[in-house]
């Protein structure tokens, strides 16, 4: 049996996974590094994680904070108080930096891409709850799914955090949601 694993070695590591990511980007990003800043051994750190990928995806994941879900009992409301607060996550410039970042590395690596894309599905936990609560409300068409649903209420937030980040400060999410709206109800 061996020893257990340690919750402040796996902090380090994952302290330091960040550092690295920020600092060095998804393409420099080693294990070497990450042991070297944390002064935590290779093979604990393979203890903790299976590879170089899912050290990376916890590091990142590890660093966003899930938004909370709003439920004012309007679709309206809901998004404007979801994207509120999304906003300042959207506008970092260290995330958007990552999140390309790991966008191209994933292009490049199916291992990573479905660890993306799976970090991705837990983040989206807010929007799916929004669109659940909406549709049995019937202020979703009932024509339109989840991804759908989702391109149309967080699309331009991605997309202005990938083009347009300053802008995203001055985005009037009232009027953005107002134009979603006919997009989304029946």
């Amino acid at each position: 049996m061996g020893r257990p694993l340690s919750d402040e070695a796996r902090e380090r590591m994952l302290r330091a996974a960040l550092e690295v990511v920020v600092e060095i980007g998804v393409p420099g990003f080693t294990i070497d590094e990450v042991a070297r800043r944390s002064g935590v051994a290779k093979t604990t750190i393979y203890r903790h994680f299976d590879s170089r990928n899912d050290l990376l995806v916890a590091a990142l994941d590890g660093s966003m904070s899930v938004p909370a879900t709003p439920d004012t009992g309007s679709l309206r409301d809901d998004l404007v108080e979801f994207l509120t607060s999304v906003r300042p996550i959207f506008a970092d410039p260290i995330v958007r930096a990552l999140f390309l970042d790991l966008l191209a590395a994933s292009a490049r690596d199916p291992e990573l891409a479905a660890m993306q894309q799976g970090m991705m599905a837990q983040r989206s936990g807010p929007t799916r709850v929004i669109y659940e609560r909406a549709k049995r409300r019937g202020d979703i068409s009932p024509d339109i799914g989840y991804v759908e649903a989702f391109d149309i209420m967080e699309g331009p937030f991605i997309l202005g955090s990938l083009f347009r980040p300053r802008s995203l400060e001055h985005v009037d999410i009232e009027a953005l949601v107002d134009k979603m709206l006919p997009q989304l109800q029946p």
